[in-house]
């Protein structure tokens, strides 16, 4: 019933947002209040599950890269591309209203980002090591990254440009890794 629950808290923020009350949850589980209130005691409580959920989704995919023996590029691809299973049904809309109302639980996103960008420095400085990956200063790549990610979460600049932001960052990888210019 837990994972029930939040699957539907999904759904009405993708419905309504982050206003949507503990009523229209129970509207849409066709729950009573107290079945609700039984596996959790409020819509926070119910955030920070989804978002120790998506933690743990994160933490298990960087284990997997950890371990594996694919060439470092594609390490780098994955680190870049990793996403929550929880967290790929959100409206891309869904970011600014959560980044803006609750800032505090938008820490969490923000960590997990950093740590991302820790896990691609590791996986540059191992191609550099190899001597499959040019020598960069990391620092300016992981800035370029964390800079571009802030808009990329950007529902207006998403939406005018109308692109996802699976696809933003796969074009961000895209350039990233193949750079601008043409080879010959």
């Amino acid at each position: 019933m837990r994972d029930r629950i939040m699957q539907a808290v999904i759904e009405e923020i993708n419905l309504r947002g982050f206003k949507f009350t503990m009523e229209d949850l129970t509207r849409r589980l066709r729950v009573s209040k107290s079945t609700l209130y039984r596996y959790f005691s409020s819509k926070e409580e119910i955030f920070d599950t989804i978002l120790e959920q998506m933690q743990r989704d994160f933490q298990q995919q960087e284990q997997q890269m950890l371990e594996s023996d694919q060439p470092v590029v594609e390490k780098i691809e994955a680190a870049m591309m990793v996403t929550s299973k929880m967290f790929e049904p959100f409206q891309s809309r869904v970011y600014d209203e959560f980044r803006t109302n609750y800032p505090e639980k938008w820490e969490t996103v923000r960590a997990f980002r950093q740590r991302r960008l820790d896990l691609v420095a590791a996986f540059i400085r191992q191609g550099i090591d190899e001597g499959t990956v040019r020598p960069v200063n990391i620092s300016i790549v992981q800035t370029m990254i964390s800079s571009t990610m802030e808009e990329l979460v950007s529902y207006p600049f998403l939406r005018e440009n109308n692109l996802t932001l699976h696809d933003a960052m796969q074009l961000l990888l895209d350039i990233i890794l193949k750079g601008l210019i043409i080879k010959k």
